[in-house]
Parts: C-alpha cells; sequence; structure tokens
C-alpha cells in the first residue's frame, strides 16, 4: 500500500501538472478538431489527478461515509444521468453510422466510446458503491452502544 500511495501521490501532481500543459497548448491551436482533442485530453488528464488524489485519500482513510441525504441524491442524480448517457451513446452510434465524412465518424465514436464508458462506469456506481458507502446515524449508535455494559451511563 505504501508503494501505491506514494505513485498515486506523485501521479496526481503530474497529471495535473500535464492538464495544465496542455490545456495551455490547446488554446494555441485555432483548428477546431485538434484543439478539442487537445482540451479534452486535458480534461481527461484533470480527471486522472482527482482519481490519483481519491486513492490517496482511500488509502489514508479519509473517506467519508455518504449521509442518507447524500446517498438520496446520489441515487437520484447517477439514475438521471444513467438515463441521458444511454441516449447519447444510441445517438452518437446513429450519427456515426451515418456520416461518409471519416473526420466526423472519428469524433462521433470518440463521443460514443466515452458516453459507453461513462454509462457503465455510473451503472456500476448504482449498483455497487452507493449501497456500500453509506452509514445511517442508527448503525453509528449500534456499533456504539450495543455492547457497551454501561449503555450512556458513566462506567468504572
Amino acid at each position: 500500500m505504501k508503494e501505491l500511495l506514494d505513485i498515486a501521490k506523485k501521479m496526481s501532481l503530474e497529471e495535473e501538472k500535464y492538464a495544465a500543459e496542455l490545456e495551455e497548448l490547446a488554446h494555441k491551436i485555432t483548428h477546431p478538431v485538434l484543439r478539442a482533442i487537445i482540451e479534452g485530453i486535458a480534461r481527461d488528464s484533470f480527471k486522472h489527478s482527482l482519481l490519483y488524489e481519491a486513492i490517496v485519500k482511500t488509502i489514508e482513510g479519509k473517506s467519508p461515509f455518504l449521509s442518507d441525504e447524500e446517498l438520496e441524491l446520489l441515487k437520484k442524480g447517477i439514475r438521471k444521468h444513467i438515463e441521458m448517457e444511454a441516449e447519447m451513446v444510441r445517438l452518437t452510434k446513429e450519427l456515426a453510422d451515418k456520416t461518409n465524412d471519416p473526420r466526423l465518424k472519428l469524433l462521433l465514436m470518440a463521443i460514443h466510446e466515452d458516453e459507453a464508458r461513462h454509462h457503465a462506469l455510473l451503472v456500476d456506481i448504482e449498483k455497487n458503491i452507493a449501497e456500500k458507502e453509506i452509514l445511517k446515524e442508527e448503525d453509528v449508535w449500534e456499533l456504539v452502544w450495543k455492547d457497551s455494559p454501561w449503555h450512556g451511563s458513566p462506567g468504572g
């Protein structure tokens, strides 16, 4: 774990630096396709920086539990975006299949692949992570008081 922690800390900073450099490069380019691709890579690098930081926090035990309210908010938001991503997967595939321009097909398929990954990730979060992360207040009290011989009164 120590090796992963050290690497994740380093990579988080590297990806953030890399993202900034690519963003600066993209702003110097006027070609819309190349600029969009470079900016997209920059944003992915920034995302990677955030993911490495999440790895660090997870290893260090700094991940807070979700409250009931956060869980409900997460469930609703994820459900909405799963539906939106599914529609975007369908639409981008349809548009890519209809075009004969290889440049447009390349761009549409890049979007399609991202949307498919987003959809799969959101479905995975909905099924696996949200439910496992919740710790209700009742659970905390259960953990604290269940085996306590004093049940809230001062003990010896």
